[in-house]
């Protein structure tokens, strides 16, 4: 591994200014904290730019640098991790890596179940929510220009490698709702004011589950466009659940019917 002393290092600032999301998404580029997503992300090393490990744990990286050793390491001071990295507590490995792309012709031409996330605010939700959906066989996560960036390093690490997993096309709008229709999916909307229970609908075929923010919910120009609302029954003295946990009790119920209806095929 090369060493790097200073912060003044271009590397270093460079890996510093990410941890912005105007300059992420200038060089579509992100950061990775964590053994953990790291792995996952070395599956694909084509997207890593480098990585820098605190040069007390070098000797905890040998292998996995040597593995990859076609790759940038560098070795940096323990303050110069806690200065790239965003976590309270870094785990004294942060690598930067590339956006995956995600085409919208693309993305569409063979999927049946998207979620669609709606001014989504929290980061740890949202990197929740795209574990989840790599969990439960979703085919692409859709995002509208209100929801929190899921490049985020707080959603990066939420989505324990999920984000590497899950196509993410994060420019959703009206046009978008257009060519879903045209392509035959119907738009399933989480809403509290509905008795359609989510367990008495049909998740086969090509869905589009929608969820919107605990505070805002799903916005009125995406809901005018929605198929069917349904909601969650729970207890009434409850007001409603946070998103990443709504997405989940929906997206299991859907993994479930089309796992039982495969099996029949």
């Amino acid at each position: 591994m090369q060493p790097i002393l200073s912060r003044e290092n271009q590397k270093i600032k460079y890996a510093s200014k990410l941890k912005n999301r105007k300059f992420r998404n200038s060089e579509h580029s992100f950061l990775i904290e964590g053994t953990k997503i790291l792995e996952e992300a070395l599956k694909c090393p084509e997207i890593i730019v480098r990585i820098f490990v605190d040069q007390t744990k070098v000797e905890e990286y040998q292998e996995l640098s040597e593995k990859h050793k076609s790759l940038e390491w560098y070795s940096v001071d323990t303050k110069l991790i806690e200065y790239i990295s965003d976590a309270k507590t870094p785990q004294g490995i942060v690598a930067i890596a590339r956006q995956p792309r995600c085409l919208w012709d693309e993305l569409i031409a063979d999927s049946n179940l998207f979620i669609l996330l709606d001014q989504i605010s929290d980061p740890g939700n949202m990197g929740t929510i795209i574990r989840t959906a790599w969990a439960f066989g979703v085919d692409g996560i859709l995002l509208t220009h209100k929801c929190v960036d899921p490049f985020s390093p707080k959603a990066v690490r939420s989505s324990m490698g999920g984000i590497f997993n899950v196509p993410i096309f994060s420019s959703f709008g009206r046009q978008n709702i257009e060519s879903l229709k045209e392509a035959g999916f119907s738009l399933m909307c989480s809403d509290l004011n509905t008795n359609n229970n989510y367990y008495s609908l049909d998740f086969n075929g090509k869905i589009v589950i929608v969820i919107g923010s605990e505070a805002h919910g799903v916005s009125n120009h995406i809901k005018t466009q929605c198929d069917i609302f349904f909601r969650i029954p729970t207890n009434p003295q409850v007001d409603s659940l946070n998103a990443a946990v709504a997405s989940a009790i929906i997206l299991n119920e859907a993994w479930k019917q089309k796992m039982d209806s495969s099996l029949f095929q």
